[in-house]
């Protein structure tokens, strides 16, 4: 079972990544672009090491995250097998056996989380992301995220309850 994010939600987060690419892209032809004007992709090859490393130094960090919050926005969600529970959040996954999920809770704040025993017995949990809201998120915005995310907690929560009466 795939339970992926609000659409709107897995758009902000392409946008976000799309901004830092473009971010990263400034600097690069910033730095890139000296006196004399030339453009990024042929200038690489006559670029002094300075301009190479303060590209690197700044761009790189910039593009790299946007890059994966780009590829990340297509799987943000959970997705469930029979063996495991993936949580797919913005730059990791986390996943949690299937056998030891205990349930998912909705804070007061609005986040959701799914908890499960650990190897030892003890309880653990982590937040689900996808399905939480930051709590300054504003009322019209919040009237159509806040019932899809129910829906999907609902959902995960009655697949954890089916596998735990088998």
């Amino acid at each position: 079972m795939k339970l992926r994010a609000h659409p709107i939600v897995r758009g902000c987060l392409a946008l976000a990544g799309l901004v830092y690419i473009g971010l990263g892209m400034l600097w690069a032809t910033t730095v890139m672009n000296g006196a004399d004007g030339r453009s990024l992709p042929e200038d690489l090859a006559l670029a002094s090491s300075a301009e190479l490393v303060a590209v690197a130094v700044v761009s790189v960090p910039l593009a790299a995250p946007g890059v994966l919050m780009l590829l990340r926005a297509y799987f943000y969600g959970v997705t469930c097998t029979p063996d495991v529970i993936k949580v797919h959040n913005m730059l990791w996954t986390r996943r949690v056996p299937a056998g030891r999920a205990v349930e998912v809770r909705r804070t007061v704040t609005g986040k959701t989380d799914l908890w499960w025993k650990g190897r030892n017995g003890w309880p653990r949990w982590g937040r689900i992301s996808a399905f939480s809201l930051p709590f300054g998120v504003r009322r019209y915005v919040r009237q159509w995220l806040e019932p899809y995310n129910e829906r999907r907690a609902g959902m995960l929560r009655q697949w954890i309850d089916e596998r735990r009466r088998r």
